[in-house]
């Protein structure tokens, strides 16, 4: 198992990526895959970080408690009237620790995609008009790899996730990568506004890719890619966490334990269970 993916890919899905973790929890942990290269979107650059930190347990009990002590998505006095973005940087806080940063820093190739509005347009308003794009491209196409959007103008922005945390700003990379306006602000990155990466891919292969490539996805596609040197691993069914809901942490455990059994079932189905 540790030599057959060169690469693994996390794809976005907000909680929805808890997935991964319970996937991965039966598959591998990072010890056990050592990829050389890791890219990542969205909500799984959280998941990707804290595999190669060794904090996939710490995550899963950290937003079960912030969920428990949350009671609705709605909250004055937050950005942009939710609590989303301080959960999620609170939980990202704890959850990456000094530790878990410095194996990231030291660890394989991990790259965030980011995308990027034309600079004509009012932040807030592409990430409505883009919003629509990619729910537009995910109906009629559903595929986890999307076309529409960027044929409108919208760019991706490949950030090195490793040269983040060796100065001090992964965590902030983390935060900006899992920006769903209007939920969450539209942060900055590079001198440039950012949304969701996930609206151009969601699930990015690595910029200099080569080899055998492990795609985790969060959702299931009508027209998932069957390609070779690629192997998409996708739940056996819908998942119980909603995107941007923050309010009911049993969807947080229900998705991860489906994690689990359809990594025991994808272990079977390729030859390798116990």
């Amino acid at each position: 198992m540790a030599s057959q993916y060169q690469q693994v890919v996390f794809s976005g899905g907000g909680i929805r990526c808890f997935w991964h973790g319970g996937f991965l929890s039966e598959v591998g942990g990072f010890e056990d895959l050592r990829p050389e290269r890791i890219s990542t979107v969205s909500g799984g650059a959280l998941s990707a970080a804290t595999w190669i930190g060794g904090r996939e347990d710490d995550l899963l009990a950290v937003m079960h408690e912030a969920f428990l002590q949350n009671d609705s998505n709605f909250a004055a006095g937050k950005s942009n009237y939710t609590p989303h973005q301080e959960i999620y940087r609170d939980v990202v806080d704890v959850t990456m620790d000094r530790e878990a940063i410095e194996r990231v820093a030291a660890g394989p190739e991990y790259e965030v995609a980011l995308s990027v509005p034309p600079e004509q347009v009012a932040p807030h308003l592409s990430a409505i008009l883009y919003g629509v794009l990619y729910k537009l491209d995910q109906a009629v196409r559903s595929t986890p790899h999307l076309r529409i959007p960027r044929h409108a103008g919208l760019r991706e922005l490949r950030v090195d996730a490793r040269q983040a945390a060796r100065e001090g700003h992964l965590v902030d990379l983390i935060c900006a990568a899992a920006t769903i306006p209007p939920v969450f602000d539209v942060p900055e990155w590079q001198d440039c506004r950012v949304l969701d990466g996930g609206m151009l891919d969601k699930a990015p292969l690595p910029t200099d890719s080569e080899g055998e490539t492990l795609v985790l996805l969060t959702s299931r596609y009508r027209n998932c890619p069957d390609l070779p040197g690629r192997t998409y691993a996708q739940p056996s069914k819908e998942v119980a966490a909603d995107k941007i809901d923050f309010t009911d942490a049993s969807k947080v455990t229900r998705t991860w334990d489906q994690g689990v059994r359809d990594g025991k079932a994808w272990l079977a189905k390729n030859g390798r269970a116990d």
